[in-house]
């Protein structure tokens, strides 16, 4: 159950992240926090961890004035991302109501009216799209309409989820249950709310020195080493979800607790969520999966062990103890990581957080878990390989995956003394009292570091293979240095800032890359890259839209070739 102090943490964040907004209209703090909220919440549930991206999400009415200085009717709904188009054959549409309460109450659930609010957006959805092309006018909140439309009327597989938000302790009472069930089959949807609660696991926190005992007998558990001189040792357990609950507990004298006779000593465990900094997952929501591991503890706990993939840990010690004349074993482990099964903990606690009555408890300690454990010490590769493949077999980016990679790491901490917050993971707003310069995402130092070697328009139209089969050669390249992170950083919003000012700010993000190409393959300035794309644009095919020119290898060689010619002219 959320806390005042989860309330105050999501506050806090909230106000940090505004000040990455680069607003220059005057707010109040409740508007800075209520602004900020918007960014912490859509970063984590989506994924997106570039500023503006975030920003062309939100059709909020108050936040467009504010921020944007743009006019617009939201129709009740404050922020749409669509991934995917009409040559896909799947795309996500995620729809976001949010409700940002000032003060904090315990007792307090979200309200349906919360829910109504949006059906003004949603009844357009429904509509002849002809209606809305004449009723509205030419805003984001159109442009949304008119391609969630043209996804619904093609072969394209939509998944619609509408996300109820807000910083309240609890989702919707069980009194609107109909109310969401109504809406669902009304609009083809789905209906999530996101509560407090959600939010805080959310937010990553600094990794801690964790350490906990359990007890097994000889028949519940496997060693491989791979050799008798190697000092890396693994252990496959079968672990009671009680005994799981009780290690994984923000409880400190609980974890070491491996001898209690009463297992309902439990009943209130938290999840100590600094457990998850070397999970390379951020939290899913309330998704089937979840669903699913919830609904197996309530109806067949006995199966959960053949339905589960388990959890991996990582530790820096673990000593294996025999006791009571080897019919037991004890393990002790020291600074271990949950590196994959975060969807799994999370789902038990929320299952043991609804269900604590002693039979519940005892159903806990009569449901197994499969639990590996790998010895691996602090600076070993391998432990970033395990976090990475372990997880690599589920629906996760591929960007994620390499956010526990060593290079990542150390662009965070070398960023860091520069006074630049790098984004590894979602939902990162720095530390309390220091002060950033700026907050940029690995995946925005991915495109301008591939950009920088040569490839803009890849940049830009392959951002999946950025993390994958490019990775190697951006992150590893004999190019590559952290000082040329450092410098591209204050480049790219050098730019940011010089483009800010003109009228030509349309399709920056595009723009950036190819001026960072242009600096580094001809030795030029800001202010003579931007003269000569801007030219090269305008010479292009009236058919043809910039957003869609700039993520062509042709444009590229064109101007090349016009700047290798020197038939523009104006550059030095």
């Amino acid at each position: 159950m959320a806390t005042l102090n989860d309330f105050k943490i999501v506050n806090l964040k909230s106000r940090k992240m505004f000040d990455f907004l680069n607003v220059t209209i005057e707010c109040d703090d409740a508007q800075k926090r209520r602004l900020g909220f918007y960014h912490l919440v859509l970063e984590s549930i989506t994924g997106e961890r570039d500023v503006d991206s975030v920003k062309n999400m939100i059709i909020d009415t108050d936040y467009n004035k504010t921020v944007i200085g743009e006019a617009i009717d939201d129709l009740g709904m404050d922020a749409v991302n669509i991934v995917g188009d009409t040559d896909a054959e799947e795309a996500s549409i995620q729809l976001f109501n949010f409700k940002f309460r000032e003060k904090f109450n315990p007792q307090k659930h979200q309200e349906e009216g919360a829910l109504s609010r949006s059906t003004k957006y949603l009844e357009y959805l429904l509509d002849n799209e002809q209606k809305f092309k004449t009723e509205l006018p030419e805003t984001k909140v159109k442009r949304s309409l008119l391609k969630i439309h043209s996804l619904l009327n093609s072969n394209t597989l939509c998944n619609i989820v509408l996300y109820v938000v807000s910083n309240e302790a609890s989702g919707f009472s069980p009194g609107t249950n109909g109310y969401v069930e109504l809406l669902e089959r009304t609009y083809g949807m789905k209906v999530r709310t996101i509560s407090l609660d959600d939010i805080m696991a959310f937010i990553v926190p600094s990794r801690g020195r964790k350490e906990s005992k359990f007890v097994v007998g000889p028949n519940d558990f496997l060693i491989f080493e791979p050799d008798d001189l190697s000092t890396q040792r693994s252990y496959t357990i079968k672990m009671s979800l009680a005994d799981l609950i009780r290690i994984t507990s923000i409880n400190d004298e609980l974890c070491l607790k491996y001898n209690i006779e009463d297992d309902t000593c439990i009943k209130d465990a938290k999840l100590d969520y600094a457990l998850l900094y070397d999970n390379v997952r951020g939290y899913l929501g309330e998704t089937t999966y979840n669903k699913n591991i919830i609904s197996t503890l309530e109806n067949n706990h006995k199966e959960f062990f053949m339905l589960n993939n388990g959890l991996t840990f990582t530790a820096v010690r673990i000593d294996s103890t025999p006791i009571n004349s080897h019919t037991r074993y004890m393990f002790h482990l020291k600074d271990f990581q949950i590196v994959n099964g975060g969807q799994t903990i999370r789902s038990i606690y929320n299952y043991l957080e609804s269900n604590s009555t002693d039979s519940d408890i005892h159903n806990l300690r009569e449901t197994y878990v499969l639990v590996r454990i790998f010895k691996i010490s602090e600076d070993d590769e391998l432990k970033n390989r395990i976090a990475e493949y372990t997880n690599s077999q589920n629906a996760i980016s591929s960007s994620d995956l390499k956010s526990v990679d060593n290079v990542q790491i150390q662009i965070e901490t070398y960023l860091k003394e520069e006074g630049i917050l790098y984004i590894r993971k979602n939902g990162q707003v720095g530390e309390d009292g220091v002060e950033y310069l700026y907050r940029i995402s690995k995946e925005k130092i991915a495109q301008l570091l591939y950009s920088a070697s040569g490839y803009p328009d890849r940049a830009s139209n392959q951002k999946k293979r950025l993390f994958q089969e490019y990775y190697e050669d951006i992150f590893k390249g004999d190019s590559f240095s952290l000082d040329k992170v450092v410098k591209l950083t204050h480049q790219y919003f050098e730019i940011e800032n010089y483009y800010s000012t003109k009228d030509n700010y349309d399709y920056f993000e595009l723009k950036n890359m190819y001026i960072i190409y242009l600096i580094y393959k001809y030795d030029m300035t800001i202010e003579s890259a931007v003269e000569i794309l801007e030219k090269v644009i305008e010479e292009r095919d009236p058919n043809m839209r910039p957003s869609r020119l700039l993520l062509k290898n042709k444009f590229k060689l064109d101007l090349d070739r016009k700047v290798s010619d020197k038939t523009l002219g104006g550059w030095t």
